[in-house]
């Protein structure tokens, strides 16, 4: 019994201690102070990779704004560029900036509009920049056609490590997409890809599929991708990762949920027929967690007697290590022929554990990104992409933060019971501080999840914990 508990602890301590790694840090901020480049365009022309783009960083508020469709924007009339954009319903900003930007035009002062969809900016010399956004359609025509290079987007790397965290640049070229970390972006140039962009956790921007020729440009503080050749309008994705959205334009390779995508994708499809059958995400969660449950409730059954049968037998084995405590592989023997006598596998009470596994990661990858969770209200959570943030404390707790979360405390409470049903009045001390100690590890590390992915957890331990009560005083051997 200690022997399958301490292997169910440990494997569960390293699974939960890599996610507290590379998970988010509580969100309590917005983002503030991105380093911005102002109506001064870059100091350099389009650089060889050998160089560094330098950006300079005065106020965002000298810069015009104006909002057309769903999209805010903030641009810059030297240079003729969209320096930042935000989708409606988004209040900050997204990181993709400074579209538009020719090197060439870096001392060229436009005239900007908006005419209907379009925002337009005509100088000197007949030279016109207009750029008509159609929903997440951007299209950018220039005139006349330049012949260098022009800045679909760039980076900013100077931003927070929880912002970082979800970022990625990526290219597609002959149908295989490769992906990076923004700041392990190289200086390259590529001819003929499919399409390319970057993304964060919820919206991404990407040329529509075509043919180009593009050139990665990479400084300290900035990752920038460039498009070579322009030979006519340019089209560009703004906008979230959605299947429905992407598809239209051969971009749904964007969406990407990791080693189990394949899991992850099917998880959105259930969770839309669940959302429209209830019309709350909240629900669609707790229909979820239902579903996989009873999906794998024969293994739990199992497991759950298996727990039993390892209770009743402790008596037969504490005997045992007591007959023969001078012997310990006489007791080893001993043990494992009462195990086979009993059909009693010591293992047996993890499976449930690993075949969660795989289902756990792929639904941490889809509830950290899909879309339609965020801002989405259930019961008194605000926002089902947050921690549930109940209460805002007058202190801080140690490592957790300033809210009162109840999900994740809700979550200790049935682990605190599920050990009082499970343990045996006989088992050893050692074996019920483990037992109390990870189910109060376990809320702490789920203190600061999203409140969709703590439901969801929740939701299974409480069935769980049903079903535990209810088998509880029946007799398995």
């Amino acid at each position: 019994m200690e022997k399958r508990l301490f292997i169910a602890f440990f494997a569960t301590l390293v699974f939960m201690t890599a996610w507290m790694y590379f998970s988010p840090k509580p969100i309590q901020e917005k983002i503030a102070q991105q380093p911005v480049i102002s109506a001064n365009a870059p100091e350099n022309k389009f650089l060889k990779p050998s160089q560094n783009i330098q950006f300079e960083h005065p106020e965002e508020s000298a810069l015009p704004t104006a909002n057309i469709g769903n999209v805010s924007i903030t641009y810059s009339p030297k240079g003729g560029y969209l320096r930042l954009l935000s989708i409606k319903g988004n209040a900050e900003p997204l990181f993709f900036e400074n579209i538009g930007f020719r090197p060439e035009d870096e001392n060229t002062i436009y005239n900007a509009a908006v005419d209907g969809n379009k925002l337009i900016f005509k100088a000197g010399g007949g030279k016109k920049k207009v750029f008509s956004f159609n929903k997440y359609l951007l299209e950018i025509n220039v005139e006349p056609h330049p012949a260098g290079p022009m800045l679909i987007f760039s980076n900013n790397l100077k931003s927070s490590g929880l912002d970082q965290r979800y970022q990625e640049v990526f290219s597609s070229k002959e149908g295989a997409i490769k992906r990076n970390a923004p700041k392990k972006t190289k200086n390259q140039s590529l001819e003929k890809v499919d399409f390319a962009g970057a993304r964060d956790r919820y919206y991404c921007i990407s040329l529509v599929k075509g043919s180009y020729d593009i050139q990665w440009e990479k400084s300290s503080e900035t990752a920038g991708l460039y498009l070579s050749n322009i030979n006519g309008p340019v089209s560009v994705y703004i906008g979230p990762q959605t299947e429905k959205e992407l598809e239209p334009y051969g971009l749904q390779k964007i969406m990407y949920y990791g080693f189990f995508h394949a899991i992850g994708m099917l998880m959105v499809k259930i969770l839309y027929i669940f959302y429209a059958l209830t019309k709350s995400w909240g629900l669609s969660i707790i229909l979820f967690a239902v579903t996989i449950y009873g999906v794998l409730f024969p293994f739990t059954m199992k497991s759950t007697q298996a727990m039993r049968k390892m209770q009743q037998i402790q008596p037969y084995v504490e005997e045992l290590k007591t007959k023969f405590k001078d012997n310990p592989q006489k007791i080893q023997k001993e043990t494992l022929q009462l195990y086979r006598k009993y059909k009693v596998n010591p293992l047996g009470g993890c499976l449930p554990l690993f075949l969660q596994f795989p289902i756990f990661i792929a639904l941490y990858q889809v509830l950290f990104r899909f879309t339609g969770l965020k801002g989405a209200s259930f019961l008194w959570i605000k926002d089902l992409s947050l921690p549930d943030r109940l209460i805002k404390l007058p202190f801080d707790i140690p490592f957790l933060g300033q809210y009162l979360n109840v999900l994740p405390l809700a979550i200790m409470v049935v682990g605190l019971i599920q050990q009082k049903i499970t343990t045996s009045t006989k088992a050893a001390s050692e074996q019920k501080s483990m037992g109390i100690f990870f189910s109060l590890f376990l809320g702490i590390i789920f203190y600061n999840f999203p409140s969709s992915l703590v439901l969801y957890w929740f939701v299974q331990n409480a069935l769980t914990l049903l079903y535990q009560f209810r088998i509880s005083k029946k007799t398995v051997l």
